[in-house]
Order: C-alpha cells, then structure tokens, then sequence
C-alpha cells in the first residue's frame, strides 16, 4: 500500500508545487496569527496538525522534499523560531507522524541546505530588527535586506545542487512557490492590518 501511494505522489510535480504553496501560505498564517494577531490564533491551531502532516507526508514521498523540507526545520528550530503553540503543535506532529514512515533524506545536501536556513534565518532576523541597515541608502544594506528578507541562501544552495544535477529542477522551483505563498499571505497580512488601523 505504502509503495502505491509513494509511486503515485513521489514524482507528481503537481503534488509538489501545491505542497509547498500550502506550507509556505500555512506558515505565514500561523506566524501573523500570533505574532501580529492579523488572523485567528484559534485558526492557526486548527491548521497546524494538518501542515504538519502534510509536510510529513511530503518528506515521505518525495527524498528530494525530504532534504529540503529537514533543512527548513533544522533552520527555524537552531535559530528557536518555533515560539508558539501552533508551530509547536505542527513540529510535533511531524515527528510523531515521521515515526511511523521511514524518509529518505540526503545526507551530504542536508548539511549544505541546513546551514544555508540557518544563516537565512539568522540574516532575516538582523534585516528585521536593524535599524541602521533597515534605514540605510546604502546598496549593500538594502540588498542585504532583499536578499535575507526573502530568504534567498538556501534558494541558492538549491540552485548549486540543481546545476550539479544533484536536485531536480522542479525542487527548486517548489521552494520558490513555498517562499512566494509566504510573502503572499504576508502582504495580505499586511493590508488587513493596516485597513483594520484606518
């Protein structure tokens, strides 16, 4: 059974793109949810257990989705940005639910993309709370803050390993969908917040 389901969703690009755009979206919810209390926190719990499975089942059926997805966790976990009781929910569901299935993660590209999340992580959180580079005209600063506000290092460690041919192309494209659905429910975020403010 388990062999039919990996065969049928491991190579579905579809599957893939709409995966990552569901995480990357789901993500973004919760964290407003709590962090900016745009949406509803009571939601964000609801919606944690099924990305939660949804990222599990990812990882299982997709070894490429297993490295990258690890990567992202191992990123957000060292730099402690599961800070609420959804993301803690989420995480925790992922574990329990990759207890039960064995995922093939590459070990050799887990340690790349790893530590390109992290220092992602630990870049974003400097565009984020440094005035000075925040305010600056200066172009190193300002792409500083494009290229770690978007969260661009592992999008380029990715990139390496496509063009190695290591990775597929279509992983990277995915990960671009994920950050984008991000960014997307986070401008939305934005509007509610602001129009709830005027």
């Amino acid at each position: 059974m388990w062999q039919d389901v990996t065969w049928m969703f491991s190579n579905n690009i579809y599957f893939i793109f709409l995966s990552y755009l569901i995480l990357g979206a789901g993500l973004k919810y919760i964290d407003d949810a709590f962090d900016k209390k745009t949406f509803s926190k009571w939601r964000g719990i609801i919606l944690a257990p099924f990305l939660g499975l949804l990222w599990a089942f990812t990882m299982f059926v997709n070894p490429f989705s297993a490295t990258v997805l690890f990567a992202i966790a191992v990123g957000v976990l060292i730099k402690g940005k599961i800070d609420n009781p959804a993301h803690l929910l989420g995480l925790v569901t992922i574990i329990l639910a990759l207890v039960f299935v064995r995922v093939d993660v590459m070990m050799l590209p887990l340690v790349l993309l790893s530590a390109a999340a992290i220092v992602d992580e630990a870049g974003n959180d400097v565009a984020g709370y440094d005035e000075t580079i925040k305010k600056s005209k200066k172009f190193k600063h300002r792409f500083f803050v494009y290229f770690f506000g978007r969260r661009y290092l592992l999008k380029v460690a990715l990139l390496y390993l496509v063009l190695i041919n290591v990775f597929p192309m279509y992983i990277l494209i995915a990960l671009i969908l994920f950050d984008e659905a991000y960014i997307a429910v986070e401008l939305y975020s934005t509007s509610v917040r602001d129009s709830k403010q005027s």
